[in-house]
């Protein structure tokens, strides 16, 4: 049931953002093409194409955010709820369903954003010198890591999507603990976000002042030590950047799943 849910959340969110996607890379085309033709004339045309694709890019940015939490809202404490609840379905499974198409329409913004960018620098790119020095800085990427270049990228790709999941998760239960409330569930919802937020800082904060988990702090005093030593640091503390958000995201799951399990109010 979990791949039918995702099927139709996939579908049901797709035909907002496939059409931003395609306009930001046509934005992107006509710019670049308005940009070659008006080469060493009027800057005009090139201006206002430019001022659409920024718009069309903030856009896109805007109604990721905007989408996800439309989605959970309406679809499960709205009187939409009240459909979706009478589903063979676990109140988890909703959450999940909206938690992964969030995380891949987040990742597809990403990905569209550096397309439309692709398309405005492809002269620049194409450019053999400009990949000279591309790889050199990949030449020299690896020499610093050297056979853990590969787990450091891991890392960073493991640390964006931990604190994207973070981000939903947080905001599904901010919602989800604003719904209990009988009134002003608006105010409600952006409290319990602060609320959250403010408990996440607090957290990390007494975490990086136990003994021997000052890792934010002693990777900056180490900086100017051994290259071996800086680099053991900085794994160190992206596993403890993912792990501290995987935590948090697993608790805001375990909230969010509860209220609507137990403590669902839907009038």
């Amino acid at each position: 049931m979990l791949g039918k849910l995702l099927k139709y959340e996939l579908k049901a969110t797709g035909r907002t953002f496939m059409p931003i996607y395609a306009a930001m890379l046509i934005a992107a085309a006509v710019t670049k093409l308005i940009s070659a033709l008006t080469a060493g004339g009027s800057e005009v045309p090139e201006f206002i194409s430019a001022i659409v694709y920024i718009m069309i890019l903030m856009g896109m940015f805007v109604m990721t955010f905007v989408v996800m939490i439309q989605r959970f809202h309406k679809n499960l404490l709205s009187d939409e709820g009240y459909l979706m609840f009478t589903l063979p379905v676990e109140p988890w499974q909703h959450i999940v369903s909206k938690l992964l198409i969030s995380v891949l329409w987040n990742l597809g913004s990403l990905v569209a954003a550096f397309l439309s960018i692709v398309i405005l620098t492809f002269d620049e790119i194409a450019n053999r010198a400009l990949m000279l020095d591309l790889f050199a800085v990949i030449a020299e990427f690896l020499t610093i890591f050297g056979p853990t270049g590969s787990l450091v990228v891991l890392e960073i790709f493991l640390a964006g999507i931990a604190t994207t999941v973070f981000g939903i998760l947080l905001i599904y239960a901010s919602i989800a603990l604003g719904h209990l409330s009988n009134r002003h569930r608006t105010m409600a919802s952006l409290g319990a976000f602060l609320g959250l937020t403010a408990f996440a800082q607090i957290l990390f904060a007494c975490l990086t002042l136990i003994p021997n988990v000052r890792v934010l702090q002693h990777y900056m005093d180490t900086l100017q030590e051994s290259l071996q030593t800086s680099i053991a640091l900085f794994h160190y503390v992206m596993w403890f950047t993912i792990g501290f958000f995987t935590l948090l995201s697993a608790g805001y799951f375990l909230i969010t799943n509860h209220i609507l399990k137990k403590r669902l109010n839907l009038e």
